[in-house]
């Protein structure tokens, strides 16, 4: 079962990235894998540009893909939630940032 879900979530991996030979860094599946199968809570602490956000919405999408419920992701910088709302979208999950009042939906 981890072989499929691994196998599914490069491929959402490739597809968020835009990138068709992207692979996972260190611990990126593993912190996936935690959430996916112990339905864990979970804080990765990585350095900017990691793929923090890609664990969560990777993860997010794949529980979804179970039935699973929404996932609430902060970030404090609106430049890397522009980016990660992107992302979600070419993976097919709906995101939603806002920013002292002002909502916007993808």
């Amino acid at each position: 079962m981890t072989t499929i879900l691994r196998e599914k979530a490069l491929v959402l991996l490739r597809q968020a990235l835009n990138n068709p030979s992207a692979d996972f860094r260190d611990a990126q599946w593993e912190a996936i894998e935690e959430l996916l199968l112990n339905k864990s809570r979970l804080l990765v602490v990585q350095r900017t540009g990691w793929g923090k956000s890609l664990v969560y919405f990777l993860a997010t999408r794949l529980l979804r893909d179970q039935g699973a419920g929404c996932t609430l992701l902060i970030s404090p910088l609106l430049a890397l939630m522009r980016n990660q709302i992107a992302a979600a979208k070419r993976i097919g999950t709906t995101s939603q940032y806002s920013c002292f009042g002002h909502n916007s939906y993808s």
